[in-house]
Formats: C-alpha cells, sequence, structure tokens
C-alpha cells in the first residue's frame, strides 16, 4: 500500500492533545498543505488561517461557548488542544463549503503525516457570525466578508484513536 493511502487509512480524530506547542515552521507547511488543494474553477477563494497561541485558542472557545448558549459539555474547550485552523471563505459564494473542506482534509492529512492529531469542530460555521466570536476572527485575520466553514483542533495526541469499522454499502462500482 503506498503512502498516501496508509495516511489515510491511519488518520484518527484525536480529542486529547499533550500541552505541547505547534511551532510556527509547522504551521505553515500545514496551511500551505490546504492552499494546494482543489478549489472551484482554481479560485482559491479560501482564507486559511493557524492560530498557535494556546490562549488565543482558549479565548475563542470560550467566546464560540458563549454564542451557543447550552454549550455541549460543561468543559467546551476545543479539547484542549494547543492549536487551531480555520477555514473561511466569501459568505454566500456558492462552492465555499467544498473548497474550504477541500482545503481542510488536505491539512488535516498533512497534520497526521508530521506526527500531529486533528479534529473537526462543527460549531463555528453557525456561530462566526455572533459579535464576540467575529470580533476575534476579525482579530485573527479572518476577512470580514467570510463566513467559516471548517476547522479543526491541532496539536500532538496524548494517546490514539480506534479506528470506527466503516459501514457497509458506502461504496459501489458500476462497470
Amino acid at each position: 500500500m503506498n503512502d498516501i493511502i496508509l495516511n489515510i487509512l491511519e488518520r484518527r480524530s484525536i480529542r486529547q492533545y499533550e500541552d505541547k506547542a505547534v511551532s510556527k515552521e509547522t504551521m505553515a507547511e500545514i496551511l500551505n498543505a490546504g492552499a494546494w488543494a482543489p478549489s472551484a474553477m482554481n479560485r482559491q477563494t479560501w482564507r486559511l488561517t493557524g492560530i498557535i497561541d494556546p490562549e488565543k485558542v482558549q479565548k475563542l472557545a470560550a467566546a464560540v461557548k458563549k454564542a451557543l448558549g447550552a454549550p455541549q459539555s460543561e468543559d467546551y474547550s476545543f479539547y484542549h488542544a494547543p492549536a487551531f485552523i480555520i477555514a473561511s471563505n466569501t459568505r454566500g459564494y456558492a462552492n465555499g463549503m467544498a473548497d474550504c473542506a477541500c482545503a481542510m482534509e488536505n491539512m488535516m492529512l498533512a497534520a497526521h503525516s508530521m506526527g500531529l492529531g486533528t479534529v473537526w469542530i462543527n460549531q463555528l460555521k453557525d456561530t462566526c457570525g455572533d459579535a464576540g466570536v467575529r470580533k476575534l476572527l476579525t482579530a485573527f485575520g479572518v476577512p470580514e466578508d467570510h463566513d467559516v466553514y471548517a476547522c479543526c483542533a491541532i496539536g500532538t495526541a496524548l494517546g490514539g484513536a480506534k479506528a470506527p469499522d466503516r459501514k457497509a454499502g458506502a461504496t459501489a462500482i458500476v462497470e
């Protein structure tokens, strides 16, 4: 099996992280992998933002928790990850979600290939219009006319994660 397929098959969602920083150089390499993802008509209209300051990650988590009103858990914290990646795109752009999802998958696979763990975080898509969340996003360089379509927590995994079984019938070959 080739290395790319193996990387895809071995990547897992990681929900526990070591208290270890993600370097600026590592984050730049991961973001660059995202920038090489396919995009509709090669427009590349996304903005890929990496946050490597754990305090800023937790400020964003706190703003999202407040915007949600009813957090999923008492300890809503993006799993205490030391870093975070945001993929945003022009608000209302029909292919924004697909383009950002392609970029995010590239970045998650790149992170895994570098020994880092990631987990997709959904809540920013629904809370990026909240005033408190938007204020932080703007401070982090996310353009005002962008919505968040994908994001992930990232860091060194604290332990592994078991692969769940794949559901039968998810693939088909037409001859």
